[in-house]
């Protein structure tokens, strides 16, 4: 409050009908603002009068008469604009994402770069093999764990009775 009343007297004289210091900046601000104003009501108004008396009709007519539209129109259109914030957050998670995957991919090529800058060529290619063998190992060590788990539940699966174990029918309950 107290800088409103400190400065109220240069707002005054900014506003103010008389000369001022600053009128030669306002004035063609205030000329512009009021031939937009009066080419919009000589022009355009015309043209949307029979829009804005009809939307001012029936609105007036939703507020008193039916207020649950009134109330479904705002709970849509609030729908509407959180949808549209989620959106908005939903892509700048993904930017950032996608900064991140980007920087990552970066920083590994650059990894790789010094690395075959230091150790060299040929000795590059000879580890590049060597993890490959190793990758391949591992795939097929998988398929012969897999096969050998796979065969183990088929075994067990034989093993289990067809139908109820106490033979009764199904449905039986207490």
């Amino acid at each position: 409050m107290d800088i409103l009343q400190d400065n109220f007297p240069q707002l005054f004289h900014l506003y103010s009908t008389y000369y001022t210091p600053y009128s030669t900046y306002i004035r063609p601000l205030q000329r512009a603002f009021l031939l937009s104003q009066s080419y919009f009501y000589q022009y355009a108004f015309p043209t949307l009068y029979p829009i804005y008396a009809l939307a001012n009709r029936l609105l007036s007519f939703a507020l008193t008469e039916q207020p649950s539209l009134m109330s479904l129109a705002l709970l849509a259109l609030l729908l509407i604009v959180s949808l549209k914030v989620l959106d908005m957050l939903r892509r700048t998670v993904i930017y950032w994402i996608s900064i991140a995957i980007r920087l990552a991919v970066y920083a590994m090529a650059a990894i790789i770069g010094v690395w075959i800058y230091q150790r060299g060529l040929e000795q590059s290619l000879e580890d590049l093999g060597w993890i490959v063998g190793l990758f391949a190992g591992l795939g097929e060590q998988g398929e012969r764990v897999g096969h050998a788990k796979a065969t183990r539940s088929a075994k067990d699966a034989r093993r289990i009775p067809k139908g109820n174990p106490k033979g009764r029918r199904r449905g039986g309950g207490w």
